[in-house]
């Protein structure tokens, strides 16, 4: 849903979202929860990446990296006569500007850079990759922030995997770690950041799956 939000003369436009997806009207407030929670903790790892590419040796000729950000939703309850309950919730961020691009999911996909992308395309394509991958090593193999998707280095709805599966029914834990690095190449980022080079999750026996 487009919405606008007027305070005193501003205006922002802004999305409000539901799931696709079937989910009883009692386990809805959780599932925006859930959601919300996802980008708040995408925030924190952009903002290490960030820092992180700043400040690395092996990256400071590469003047091209943007840094990245990560919308943040908040959850709306608004009356509605139509639903079940008298009320629906939304998790409403700010409307995204420019092109869409999903770089990576969920379950293993990712977007790799083609020939016929601009440059500035395949720079974005291997900052997402490696901000993947560096979420992972960067909470000491428990959290992995995937689903990577936006506008020009902005990101809206990521998703997280945790070896506890906490974050919701897209959270699919240590099968989401090995699905990611099993189609995952590292970059020249990954490379400049020391990130490991894996082919699955650092000690998969001992995990939780």
């Amino acid at each position: 849903y487009r919405m606008k939000e007027i305070i005193v003369g501003n205006i922002r436009n802004l999305v409000g979202k539901e799931s696709r997806h079937e989910i009883p009207d009692v386990e809805r407030l959780r599932f925006h929860t859930d959601t919300s929670n996802c980008q708040a903790k995408a925030c924190k790892y952009a903002k290490k990446f960030n820092a992180e590419v700043k400040k690395s040796v092996n990256l400071e000729e590469n003047i091209n990296i943007h840094r990245i950000s990560v919308l943040r939703a908040e959850v709306y309850r608004l009356n509605d006569a139509s639903c079940k309950r008298g009320f629906r919730y939304l998790a409403v961020e700010e409307e995204l500007k420019g092109k869409y691009e999903k770089w990576n999911s969920n379950n293993g996909f990712v977007r790799e850079a083609k020939e016929d992308d601009s440059d500035d395309n395949k720079m974005q394509c291997q900052v997402a990759q490696a901000f993947s991958h560096f979420s992972y090593e960067k909470s000491g193999g428990e959290e992995m922030v995937v689903d990577i998707q936006g506008s020009n280095y902005v990101y809206t709805d990521p998703q997280l995997h945790t070896t506890l599966k906490m974050l919701g029914r897209a959270d699919r834990g240590v099968p989401g770690f090995n699905d990611f690095f099993r189609t995952h190449k590292c970059n020249f980022i990954c490379k400049g950041l020391g990130l490991e080079a894996r082919t699955k999750a650092k000690d998969d026996s001992s995990l939780h799956s």
